[in-house]
């Protein structure tokens, strides 16, 4: 079934898809990354006077001396602990036997994905749980083997996958599809990123696969964040799309559409159409426990140079990693911070101290950070929970989220922002509980009463509304913190007389 002048299929992981997304942009000229010469700065020398003309501009050493850039940049590092960094980087795709404490997850992958080498038909898969407990691991690792297994039947098997976080729409969720396709192929794209039609661009798409392709398997990693514009989520018709491609492509070979998402309940979250299509082996993964970070870190002692790890370092990494939630790849992140911390200071050995030292300044703002990076609609949710308890007049640890839903539908209509159901916003905010932002529970009110859910911030309120605030979207809310207050008040007093 092979065909001449084709390479194997990809290969992309998550983490090369956020780089793409970090690129030009034509509705962001700013992130081209083009240079714009200036006469007064393109010379420009630092304090110590140096030659104008002199490329290996110094800086001050606070000495009245200077240091070359040029040369500290060739200079090797006085201490060095690295042997291989990318084996510490947690995106990179790795080999099947260093996948730790996965192996049902894993079992499940590969008797899913072995038949296409067979030519035979493959199911859908929905892998979900927290952040960070393999999901895109093994799904890549998976497909590395399949591609090269392919490779050497004289097949091709196109793994076409996109992080959903970067477009944000399905019409350019479909073109990075396309991209991704053409890249692997070494082929022109054959239709632009803006200007036509979302079909023509799927038509594209399926050529693509129809010519070059034996199977395909498309990765659609944090599914959840394809929202879009519009009241009713764009997963939806990109699901029900790429799960009929076999039938709308005219496709001879085996298909798998395969999503990704931190969310458990995403199924319920589907319209009835791409229900109706898309009916995947669900694959759930849990929280890596200490045990098992540990295990996986030791696993990856060879990014290291023999001897550079002291004994109580990986121990150390693995309880940091356990008490974020057991994700793995914050506990792979916080080793590799560790040993560039050791470097930094000249040393060859990564110490406890180093270990505290990264933990220091990533929970320094991390839910924070994680807040600033979230979509438009589960800003707006968290800032409606921020503001009913920074409004209350008790300042109650735990929110109902029946008033913290009418603040959201307030502030919604204040900004001029779609509304969501109340499901969908209660799934927008227990879904930041993944990330330690909050806590939540369901309380009975007794019998014929019903059960109610609650809220339970862990950063101070009135913090994360400010830090919500930093995106231009909801600057003005600042100017409206007396109606607010005034709606939250209502709105917990009306709660109190009813329950």
């Amino acid at each position: 079934m092979g065909r001449e002048g084709r390479r194997a299929g990809s290969n992309h992981s998550g983490g090369e898809e956020e780089r793409e997304s970090s690129s030009a942009d034509p509705e962001h000229p700013e992130s081209t990354g083009e240079d714009v010469d200036s006469p007064d700065t393109s010379q420009a020398t630092f304090e110590n006077g140096s030659d104008s003309t002199d490329s290996s501009q110094e800086a001050s050493n606070g000495d009245g001396g200077g240091i070359s850039i040029r040369d500290r940049l060739q200079t090797e590092s006085s201490g060095g602990v690295f042997a291989n960094k990318d084996l510490v980087r947690s995106d990179t795709i790795i080999d099947e036997d260093r996948i730790v404490g996965r192996d049902d997850q894993l079992g499940r992958v590969v008797d899913n994905l072995k038949p296409v080498l067979q030519n035979e038909g493959i199911p859908d898969m929905l892998l979900s749980g927290p952040s960070g407990t393999g999901k895109s691991l093994i799904i890549h690792a998976v497909c590395k083997q399949i591609v090269e297994l392919c490779e050497s039947q004289g097949k091709t098997f196109g793994v076409l996958s996109i992080n959903c976080e970067g477009p944000k729409t399905a019409d350019r969720a479909v073109y990075r599809l396309v991209k991704a396709a053409a890249d692997d192929l070494g082929v022109d794209p054959g239709v632009p990123q803006t200007g036509v039609s979302t079909d023509q661009k799927l038509e594209r798409l399926y050529e693509l696969m129809r010519e070059y392709y034996d199977g395909v398997i498309f990765i659609l990693d944090e599914i959840d964040m394809l929202e879009g514009p519009y009241q009713e989520a764009e997963y939806n018709s990109l699901i029900y799309q790429l799960s009929r491609a076999r039938k709308l492509a005219d496709f001879d070979g085996p298909i798998s559409l395969t999503t990704i998402t931190n969310y458990a309940d995403f199924m319920k979250d589907l319209n009835s159409r791409a229900q109706s299509s898309y009916n995947p082996d669900d694959i759930f993964f849990d929280d890596y426990d200490a045990n098992q970070l540990r295990s996986i870190l030791r696993n990856r002692r060879d990014a290291f140079k023999p001897e550079s790890l002291a004994d109580d370092v990986v121990p150390l990494v693995a309880a940091f990693g356990s008490q974020t939630h057991g994700d793995a790849r914050k506990a792979i992140d916080l080793l590799r911070w560790a040993g560039e911390l050791a470097e930094r200071r000249g040393a060859n050995t990564v110490t406890e101290a180093d270990v505290r030292d990264a933990q220091e300044k990533y929970t320094e703002n991390r839910k924070l950070r994680h807040i600033s990076g979230i979509s438009t609609q589960k800003k707006l949710s968290i800032y409606a929970v921020a503001a009913t308890a920074n409004y209350a007049r008790e300042h109650p640890e735990w929110i109902p989220a029946g008033p913290a839903f009418k603040t959201y539908q307030f502030i919604a209509d204040t900004m001029d922002a779609d509304q969501y159901s109340r499901e969908t916003f209660v799934n927008h905010v227990t879904e930041q509980s993944t990330y330690g932002v909050l806590d939540f529970e369901r309380r009975g009110k007794g019998r014929g009463r019903g059960v109610h859910m609650y809220f339970s911030l862990s950063e101070d309120p009135e913090t994360i509304m400010e830090t919500i605030r930093e995106d231009s979207r909801f600057e003005d809310l600042a100017h409206e913190e007396a109606t607010i207050s005034a709606v939250v008040r209502e709105r917990l007093k009306q709660f109190r007389s009813k329950n």
